[in-house]
């Protein structure tokens, strides 16, 4: 369950080779479908107890700060439903 995903994301590694180049470094869209997460605390409807931030969430927002503010946001929003 929960226990086993988290051990295998914190065991996760990868190793980085270097940056692309211009505008391949980019993720394109898709993730977990909003209507999956309570928007008010980024917690999963699905999984409980399993929050969610940044760009894992099915949002797309423009370069030039759109997607770096969905991601403090959704972050500010997860960490505060993991406090409650």
């Amino acid at each position: 369950g929960m226990r086993r995903l988290a051990k295998e994301v914190q065991e996760c590694t990868f190793s980085i080779e270097g940056k692309g180049a211009f505008k391949e470094e980019f993720v394109t869209s898709g993730g977990i479908p909003l209507n999956e997460i309570d928007m008010r605390t980024m917690q999963s409807k699905i999984v409980p107890g399993l929050f969610f931030a940044g760009e894992i969430c099915d949002y797309d927002g423009i370069t030039g700060g759109f997607n770096l503010q969905g991601a403090w946001t959704t972050g500010f929003l997860a960490g505060r439903g993991m406090s409650e």
